[in-house]
């Protein structure tokens, strides 16, 4: 069973570790007088057994030493040039995710592996403040010169803009008004989507996806479909619903394609083998990641940008870390798609 006060010990250990990494980092080559005890429990809103538990831990791995009747010290890094690559901070959603499906660890991967190669050092940001004003004193604390934030909800809206204050924020895969976002042209892989479905000679499509999807990749799709005469109706996209999709099954609808979202793919599949569907040619499945192992017949396959995408992230970096005051821009990235029957 989870303990709930272990989690939350957890937490403050980490903001413990983070305040001794920055301070390394900050002046490398230089080793450093921390705070003590119960000065740094006060500076960081933590209980002072906590902070002992975690310079213990720091002091035992070797990135702290402890002088008798001094106090404790960083241990200077072997970096002494004065040239420090860019720090670039990397927040995962709200900062609090703990499980990630595939696209999102994939994209965050590529847009680390990219900036890293700039090349940077990489800050992964967890946050575990709850209200705002916390929120924002402790990510305005944290050590980087650019904020990525991958996918971040609409509702963080008011705290990135805060933040916006103090360093360049970027967003990835979202954009909001008087931020610098990437998004990808959605709009235009659902197209994409129609043109190949329509060069099979595919027509019934349905959607299982979430509302982001709906008003992006499927209204791209209708509308290749509607300007070839061929209407594709609202109830044949289902919001993540399975229960829906079935019942239109019963009826004896049989689709020629499916888009579904891929964390429902299995059961996806089990339905439609349930109701004899042929998923060999009768029903081809699309998807524009990656062909899951227990597919059950041929796929039609889209390349996604998950590099370029990576790319562009890092355009905007550099042109923020040369000029911090450059306006805000909205980037909606366009790729050419490229598919294959696997």
């Amino acid at each position: 069973m989870l303990s709930a006060t272990g989690n939350k010990r957890d937490s403050a250990r980490m903001r413990v570790r983070r305040y001794v990494m920055d301070l390394i980092y900050q002046c490398a080559g230089e080793s450093v007088r921390l705070p003590s005890n119960r000065e740094l429990a006060q500076e960081l809103g933590i209980a002072r057994s906590t902070t002992q538990l975690e310079l213990k831990l720091l002091l035992k791995e070797g990135f702290l030493v402890s002088r008798r009747g001094i106090g404790t010290f960083t241990v200077p890094t072997a970096r002494r040039e004065k040239y420090q690559a860019p720090l670039i901070g990397i927040l995962d959603g709200d900062g609090k995710i703990i499980y990630e499906p595939y696209y999102r660890l994939t994209l965050g991967a590529h847009v680390a592996m990219e900036a890293a190669k700039m090349p940077a050092v990489i800050q992964q940001i967890h946050l575990f403040s709850e209200c705002e004003n916390d929120l924002v004193e402790e990510l305005r604390s944290i050590c980087c010169d650019v904020l990525v934030c991958i996918a971040p909800f609409e509702k963080q809206l008011p705290l990135l803009r805060k933040i916006q204050q103090y360093r360049p924020v970027i967003t990835v895969d979202v954009a909001f008004p008087g931020l610098t976002g990437i998004e990808l042209d959605r709009y235009r892989k659902g197209r994409v989507l129609g043109e190949a479905l329509l060069a099979e000679g595919r027509r019934k499509v349905l959607f299982i996806q979430t509302r982001r999807y709906h008003d992006t990749t499927f209204r791209g799709c209708r509308d290749i479909f509607a300007e070839s005469g061929i209407h594709i109706p609202d109830n044949h996209f289902f919001l993540n619903d399975l229960e829906g999709f079935e019942q239109l099954l019963e009826t004896g609808f049989r689709p020629q394609a499916i888009a579904p979202a891929l964390e429902y793919f299995a059961p996806i599949i089990n339905l439609m083998r349930k109701y004899g569907i042929d998923l060999q040619e009768e029903c081809r499945i699309a998807t524009f990641m990656f062909k899951p192992d227990n597919a059950p017949g041929p796929v039609m396959l889209f390349t996604f940008p998950f590099e370029e995408f990576g790319k562009q992230v890092v355009t905007q970096i550099r042109k923020r870390l040369a000029d911090p005051s450059l306006p805000p821009e909205h980037i909606m990235f366009d790729y050419d798609y490229k598919m294959s029957i696997v």
